[in-house]
């Protein structure tokens, strides 16, 4: 079995804001807090300039993320798009993703026309968990699975789930099932994260259910094709769990690993998103570490 492939986005895959901070939802799980860490591109003009100036510094891709409406969907708007349209008509190598949420269908068709390439998608791994960590008690998860079924129609290269595993919003069975339910799409990758809460992020080994963690991962391998470790994950997993993560090949790609352990399994190295495609591995600085 093939080593997996470290990701490591830097100033290369660069995420960015379509509402600076601001957030309607205010969910649970994030608060805000991610928002920050992003570029503030709420004004339009912003954005142009923004993408034009690390496209210069070498990036290659970015991510359209922000806040979310009380729907459940991001903020974005007509002029955001119009940008996003011009842009990629005038750099054919560039990869550009969106954290769409459960946008209504005809907000998602103008995403489609504009050359967004792909979706990174979160799909709750219960209906607990969206009530509880995500503010939307009238969403269930099967209203994130019929809408997958509806974005396949514009490819299956177009979305990426991500599920949040080891909730505790959730069940292992909860996670299994929702895994089983989105391979039946035959998608190309899976992302998997763990839950970052309050008691997690300062949780000590006996707080992480490891086996639970290994268990559907395990399942995942056999269901998807690829499977990726995505960025988000406690401090204290990566710490004590990414590497045995690695040595079990548990997964084909891994975000932010560090770099003792990718000198240490001389893995190869991409500096991107891990939900890219194949294809666009090449726009993308790496470095084949093994020997």
């Amino acid at each position: 079995m093939a080593k997996p492939i470290a990701f490591i986005p830097g100033n290369y895959y660069v995420s960015l804001s379509t509402s600076g901070t601001y957030c309607e939802l205010m969910c649970p799980s994030c608060r805000g807090r991610y928002l920050i860490g992003m570029e503030d591109v709420s004004n339009p003009e912003n954005l142009r300039k923004v993408m034009e100036l690390y496209y210069a510094r070498g990036a290659r891709g970015f991510l359209i993320s922000g806040g979310f409406t009380k729907d459940g969907y991001l903020i974005i708007s007509e002029a955001h798009l119009r940008v996003v349209r011009e842009f990629k008509v005038n750099h054919d190598n560039v990869v550009i993703s969106v954290h769409s949420g459960l946008m209504p269908k005809e907000l998602l068709d103008k995403i489609w026309s504009v050359g967004i390439d792909f979706i990174d998608f979160e799909v709750p791994p219960s209906n607990n968990y969206l009530r509880n960590m995500k503010n939307l008690p009238r969403r269930s998860v099967s209203d994130y699975i019929e809408f997958i079924d509806y974005v396949t129609r514009y490819g299956r290269d177009f979305i990426v789930p991500h599920v949040v595993l080891h909730s505790k919003e959730s069940t292992i069975s909860d996670e299994l099932g929702v895994i089983n339910e989105l391979s039946k799409f035959k998608l190309r990758l899976l992302v998997v994260l763990i839950e970052i809460s309050g008691s997690s992020e300062s949780s000590t080994d006996h707080t992480l259910n490891i086996e639970r963690i290994m268990t559907t991962l395990r399942c995942s391998r056999r269901l998807f094709s690829e499977v990726a470790l995505g960025c988000m994950r406690p401090p204290i997993f990566k710490a004590r769990y990414d590497e045995l993560i690695v040595r079990e090949n548990l997964v084909d790609r891994i975000v932010n690993l560090r770099r003792n352990l990718i000198s240490r399994y001389g893995l190869p190295i991409i500096y991107a998103c891990c939900s890219i495609k194949k294809r666009h591995f090449r726009l993308f600085p790496s470095k084949n570490c093994s020997g």
